[in-house]
């Protein structure tokens, strides 16, 4: 058990602020409650808060909504506050906000260097249970039958989290379901076309199917280089696919019932490159590349401009670049 460091938020947030802003906090049930935070148990998950009307609570958090827990924290602890960022980052940690929790971690050392080995000790502990976080929603996911949510998971411990234990379940459930879900995506596509498959798609196909099985690859590598190298060729891929298919939209251009095959065949092609670069995109992160890894955040974005999780990406991007931490 990690040693029981309670903190004090009225006393971090002396060294900065005079005094607490009202704020509010949301149950689980969905009350509101105003007045301001004065403590959080660390040990105990605990988070003491004086009401407005002067009463003293206290709530666990497994009964608070943890999103709004973390803000009345972060609204009032400045980055220059090393002690105070670290408690922060122990509080996201525990209310499942892992890269948030992180990023705190960075804070914390960066403001504090004497801190380095308590930091380091926690954020052990945070990709532990990250880690662990990460194989159970696979887990469930998998156990409804969502093998994509699945994947997603898995995906993100892997690429993450490379060196926890976890991540050699992970591969070994990539191995198992990637590109048996991948390759269902068009099983009705395939049956509702099969002479234009064979006749004027057959390329188009095969690069596919090799696109789906490098990416499935990439995310099993031993390295980063094969992975990096697997990915790449299954963009190759991709680009080789789209070619294909604006040739039968020339080809086919009165034929409505094609038309719309191709379209489709179209955008879960796009989905998978959009994937492939955000691959490409987490992996730079990590290792700080991150021009390479905002190239390839915008060349999702260029192919699919609503998609979020490009969104979201070159949004951690931009952050990491930006304060010089990653989030792993």
């Amino acid at each position: 058990m990690r040693p029981h460091v309670p903190v004090s938020l009225a006393l971090l947030a002396a060294l900065a602020l005079p005094a607490f802003a009202q704020e509010k906090i949301k149950l689980k049930s969905g009350k509101v409650v105003s007045g301001r935070a004065t403590a959080y148990d660390d040990d105990k998950k605990i988070l003491s808060f004086r009401t407005e009307d002067g009463q003293d609570q206290q709530y666990p958090l497994d009964q608070l909504d943890s999103r709004s827990v973390y803000l009345v924290y972060s609204s009032v602890i400045p980055k220059e506050n090393g002690k105070g960022q670290l408690q922060l980052a122990n509080l996201a940690r525990d209310a499942g906000l892992y890269e948030h929790a992180a990023r705190r971690y960075g804070y914390a050392k960066a403001a504090d260097p004497k801190l380095a080995a308590d930091v380091e000790r926690e954020g052990n502990e945070l990709r532990r249970v990250a880690a662990e976080s990460c194989l159970a929603k696979a887990r469930e996911a998998r156990a409804k039958g969502d093998e994509k949510e699945a994947q997603k998971w898995l995906a993100i411990l892997v690429e993450r989290l490379p060196n926890e234990p976890q991540a050699a379940e992970a591969t070994a459930m990539i191995e198992q379901g990637y590109a048996r879900e991948a390759n269902a995506r068009d099983d009705a596509l395939e049956k509702e076309h099969e002479a234009l498959l064979q006749k004027d798609l057959k390329k188009g196909k095969q690069h596919y199917d090799s696109m789906i099985e490098r990416t499935r690859e990439g995310l099993t590598a031993r390295n980063d280089s094969k992975a990096e190298n697997l990915w790449e060729k299954a963009l190759s891929d991709g680009e080789v696919v789209l070619k294909e298919i604006a040739q039968l939209q020339k080809k086919y251009a009165d034929d409505e019932r094609v038309q719309e095959g191709v379209a489709r065949y179209r955008q879960l092609t796009i989905d998978q490159l959009v994937e492939v670069h955000l691959h490409l995109a987490s992996q730079a992160t990590v290792q700080s590349s991150f021009k390479a890894a905002m190239k390839h955040a915008n060349e999702a974005l260029a192919l699919n401009p609503k998609s979020t999780e490009a969104l979201s990406a070159r949004a951690r991007i931009e952050q990491a670049a930006n304060e010089g931490l990653i989030d792993w």
